[in-house]
Protein backbone atom coordinates (compact mmCIF):
# COMPACT_ATOMS: atom_id res chain seq x y z
CA UNK A 1 0.00 0.00 0.00
CA UNK A 2 2.76 2.44 0.94
CA UNK A 3 4.68 1.57 -2.22
CA UNK A 4 1.63 2.34 -4.37
CA UNK A 5 1.17 5.71 -2.68
CA UNK A 6 4.85 6.54 -3.19
CA UNK A 7 4.62 5.53 -6.85
CA UNK A 8 1.59 7.77 -7.39
CA UNK A 9 3.39 10.69 -5.77
CA UNK A 10 6.63 10.05 -7.69
CA UNK A 11 4.80 9.80 -11.02
CA UNK A 12 3.15 13.18 -10.44
CA UNK A 13 6.48 14.92 -9.96
CA UNK A 14 8.10 16.74 -12.89
CA UNK A 15 10.72 14.65 -14.68
CA UNK A 16 13.55 16.91 -13.46
CA UNK A 17 12.55 16.11 -9.84
CA UNK A 18 12.27 12.39 -10.60
CA UNK A 19 15.81 12.56 -12.04
CA UNK A 20 17.11 14.38 -8.95
CA UNK A 21 15.62 11.73 -6.68
CA UNK A 22 17.22 8.94 -8.71
CA UNK A 23 20.57 10.77 -8.82
CA UNK A 24 20.63 10.96 -5.03
CA UNK A 25 19.34 7.47 -4.23
CA UNK A 26 21.04 5.21 -6.79
CA UNK A 27 24.71 4.15 -6.81
CA UNK A 28 26.90 5.65 -9.53
CA UNK A 29 29.52 3.88 -11.57
CA UNK A 30 31.51 4.35 -14.75
CA UNK A 31 30.68 2.99 -18.19
CA UNK A 32 33.71 1.76 -20.11
CA UNK A 33 34.06 0.73 -23.73
CA UNK A 34 36.93 -1.38 -25.00
CA UNK A 35 37.63 -3.00 -28.32
CA UNK A 36 38.93 -6.34 -29.47
CA UNK A 37 40.70 -5.04 -32.58
CA UNK A 38 41.14 -7.45 -35.47
CA UNK A 39 43.35 -6.93 -38.52
CA UNK A 40 42.93 -8.45 -41.99
CA UNK A 41 44.97 -11.51 -40.93
CA UNK A 42 42.79 -12.22 -37.89
CA UNK A 43 45.44 -10.90 -35.51
CA UNK A 44 44.40 -9.15 -32.30
CA UNK A 45 45.49 -5.53 -31.85
CA UNK A 46 46.83 -4.98 -28.32
CA UNK A 47 48.45 -2.06 -26.53
CA UNK A 48 50.81 -1.61 -23.62
CA UNK A 49 49.72 1.42 -21.63
CA UNK A 50 51.83 3.79 -19.56
CA UNK A 51 49.32 3.72 -16.70
CA UNK A 52 48.11 0.63 -14.89
CA UNK A 53 49.34 -2.93 -15.16
CA UNK A 54 52.21 -3.67 -17.57
CA UNK A 55 50.35 -6.43 -19.42
CA UNK A 56 49.11 -5.95 -22.97
CA UNK A 57 45.42 -5.07 -23.21
CA UNK A 58 42.66 -3.64 -25.36
CA UNK A 59 42.27 -0.01 -26.31
CA UNK A 60 39.32 1.88 -24.89
CA UNK A 61 38.17 4.17 -22.15
CA UNK A 62 35.15 5.73 -20.52
CA UNK A 63 31.93 7.04 -21.98
CA UNK A 64 31.48 10.81 -21.92
CA UNK A 65 28.07 12.41 -21.26
CA UNK A 66 25.74 12.28 -24.27
CA UNK A 67 28.21 10.16 -26.27
CA UNK A 68 27.14 6.93 -27.93
CA UNK A 69 29.01 3.78 -26.99
CA UNK A 70 30.39 3.36 -30.50
CA UNK A 71 31.48 7.01 -30.69
CA UNK A 72 33.26 6.64 -27.34
CA UNK A 73 35.29 3.69 -28.64
CA UNK A 74 36.11 5.51 -31.90
CA UNK A 75 37.21 8.58 -29.94
CA UNK A 76 39.33 6.63 -27.47
CA UNK A 77 41.15 4.66 -30.18
CA UNK A 78 41.74 7.83 -32.23
CA UNK A 79 43.03 9.73 -29.17
CA UNK A 80 45.34 6.91 -28.11
CA UNK A 81 46.64 5.81 -31.52
CA UNK A 82 45.67 8.23 -34.30
CA UNK A 83 43.79 5.41 -36.03
CA UNK A 84 40.22 5.52 -37.34
CA UNK A 85 38.13 2.42 -36.75
CA UNK A 86 34.89 0.78 -37.76
CA UNK A 87 33.08 -0.50 -34.70
CA UNK A 88 31.57 -3.94 -35.07
CA UNK A 89 29.27 -6.07 -32.94
CA UNK A 90 29.17 -5.96 -29.18
CA UNK A 91 30.88 -9.09 -27.93
CA UNK A 92 30.37 -8.95 -24.19
CA UNK A 93 29.16 -6.83 -21.30
CA UNK A 94 30.87 -7.30 -17.97
CA UNK A 95 31.16 -5.70 -14.57
CA UNK A 96 34.63 -4.40 -15.31
CA UNK A 97 38.00 -5.33 -13.87
CA UNK A 98 38.90 -4.00 -10.41
CA UNK A 99 36.67 -0.91 -10.76
CA UNK A 100 32.98 -0.37 -10.06
CA UNK A 101 31.90 -0.08 -13.68
CA UNK A 102 30.06 -1.63 -16.58
CA UNK A 103 32.37 -2.48 -19.46
CA UNK A 104 31.17 -3.15 -22.99
CA UNK A 105 33.45 -4.98 -25.38
CA UNK A 106 33.14 -4.44 -29.13
CA UNK A 107 34.93 -5.88 -32.13
CA UNK A 108 36.58 -3.26 -34.34
CA UNK A 109 38.87 -2.95 -37.33
CA UNK A 110 41.15 -0.15 -38.45
CA UNK A 111 39.88 1.70 -41.54
CA UNK A 112 42.27 4.66 -41.74
CA UNK A 113 44.26 7.30 -39.96
CA UNK A 114 47.98 7.44 -39.28
CA UNK A 115 49.40 5.68 -36.25
CA UNK A 116 50.61 8.27 -33.70
CA UNK A 117 50.72 6.86 -30.21
CA UNK A 118 49.63 9.19 -27.43
CA UNK A 119 51.60 9.63 -24.22
CA UNK A 120 49.19 7.10 -22.75
CA UNK A 121 50.20 4.20 -25.02
CA UNK A 122 53.75 2.81 -25.04
CA UNK A 123 53.33 0.24 -27.78
CA UNK A 124 50.68 -1.07 -30.19
CA UNK A 125 51.02 -4.38 -32.05
CA UNK A 126 48.97 -7.12 -33.69
CA UNK A 127 49.35 -10.62 -32.28
CA UNK A 128 48.33 -14.02 -33.56
CA UNK A 129 45.64 -15.15 -31.08
CA UNK A 130 47.52 -18.46 -30.65
CA UNK A 131 50.74 -16.63 -29.67
CA UNK A 132 49.67 -13.92 -27.26
CA UNK A 133 52.10 -12.03 -25.05
CA UNK A 134 51.37 -11.45 -21.36
CA UNK A 135 47.79 -10.14 -21.61
CA UNK A 136 45.68 -8.82 -18.76
CA UNK A 137 43.76 -11.83 -17.46
CA UNK A 138 40.23 -10.56 -18.17
CA UNK A 139 41.18 -9.53 -21.72
CA UNK A 140 42.81 -12.91 -22.38
CA UNK A 141 39.52 -14.56 -21.48
CA UNK A 142 37.61 -12.25 -23.80
CA UNK A 143 40.03 -13.01 -26.63
CA UNK A 144 39.58 -16.74 -26.07
CA UNK A 145 35.79 -16.41 -26.00
CA UNK A 146 35.33 -13.96 -28.88
CA UNK A 147 38.28 -13.89 -31.28
CA UNK A 148 36.62 -16.25 -33.79
CA UNK A 149 33.46 -14.12 -33.95
CA UNK A 150 35.46 -10.88 -34.17
CA UNK A 151 37.70 -12.30 -36.90
CA UNK A 152 34.69 -13.53 -38.88
CA UNK A 153 33.14 -10.05 -38.69
CA UNK A 154 36.52 -8.45 -39.56
CA UNK A 155 36.83 -10.50 -42.74
CA UNK A 156 33.50 -9.22 -44.10
CA UNK A 157 33.87 -6.13 -46.30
Amino acid sequence: MLLRALALLYNRLPVRWQRRILDRTQPRFLVGVVGLGIDANGHVLLARHRFGAPQWRFLGGFLAPRETLEDALRREVREETGLDIEVGPILEASQGFRWQRVELVYAYRVIGGTQRLSEEVLELRPFDPRELPEVRVDHRGMIERHVARAAEWGQRR
